[in-house]
């Protein structure tokens, strides 16, 4: 294991705390290998659950329904139906992302690219709007029990073409946080012995937008987490109170699918993400 890998899970350890995972099922998530994360864990999982492995079959979504993250039917009703099919039927788009890093981050981005997003093959968030000019190798997979077909976990795999590094190799799942009454978004990431997420709450908008927030104040708040795990099942989180990202869809007034993911550290934003997402044409068969 990396030098740096091994430093960053002392410092989960030592200022994180130690949980049973069973009282936080809501905050465990599968875990990476300790040399490369890339796609290598998604092969892994699925032969640990004894899962099949389905990759951007038509009409994948991130999300199987949008009521698994607890919008209400009067929220369904105004959400907006273009944002609702992108959650629903995700690998039936096509992507443009544009980055800015702000200021004295944009160092700090370079930094974490070097140390371990280029080594891991995890979490390249895309240092200039060059990088992404190519735009975005995008994959939805979802790992099914074999017998009945249901979804156990659904992936977003997305590479940038012009580097071929991953941006992001994400678990798009739910938790039911205690301290919430609805469930919450929760995407994670995983790391050598263990993992990243961010827990999100949802609001749907008057204009029919979904704004995703993970600014939460304190361990069991929605947020960013890190959590590490050993061979012995013993488990540390360490909730990063410093980080606060939002993300908002919705339809821009040329009838175009958007979205704007912003993120924050010690309140000052250092890093915007803005994304358009164009429906794939189909050519016609004959």
């Amino acid at each position: 294991m990396a030098i740096q890998d091994k430093i960053t899970q002392i410092w989960v350890k030592t200022t994180g705390k130690r949980i049973n995972p069973n009282d936080f099922e809501w905050l465990i998530g599968p875990i990476g290998n300790t040399d490369i994360i890339k796609d290598k864990f998604i092969f892994e999982l699925a032969e640990k659950e004894n899962l099949e492995i389905q990759k951007n079959l038509p009409n994948s979504g991130l999300l199987e329904k949008m009521e698994q993250i607890g919008i209400s039917d009067q929220d369904k009703n105004r959400l907006n139906d273009k944002v609702a099919d992108f959650y629903e039927n995700t690998s039936n788009y096509d992507f443009e992302v544009w980055s800015e890093w702000k200021g004295i981050f944009k160092p700090f981005g370079k930094l974490l690219y070097l140390i371990f997003s280029k080594r891991l093959q995890q979490l390249n968030l895309p240092l200039n709007s060059i990088d992404t000019a190519k735009g975005l190798k995008s994959e939805i997979i979802k790992l099914k029990d074999k017998h009945t077909n249901e979804t156990k976990w659904t992936i977003w795999y997305r590479i940038i073409k012009s580097t071929n590094d991953v941006i992001y190799s994400g678990i798009y799942t739910t938790c039911k946080n205690p301290n919430y009454e609805k469930p919450l978004l929760k995407v994670v990431f995983p790391l050598p012995n263990g993992n990243a997420s961010v827990v999100m709450t949802k609001k749907v908008e008057k204009d029919g937008s979904l704004l995703l927030c993970s600014d939460g104040k304190k361990f069991g708040d929605n947020g960013f987490y890190f959590t590490l795990t050993n061979e012995k099942g013993e488990y540390w989180a360490r909730f990063v109170k410093s980080m606060h990202e939002w993300i908002r869809v919705y339809e821009d007034e040329e009838n175009v699918l958007r979205a704007d993911h912003n993120l924050n550290f010690y309140g000052i934003r250092f890093l915007n993400l803005h994304y358009r997402m164009n429906k794939k044409t189909v050519a016609n068969t004959v």
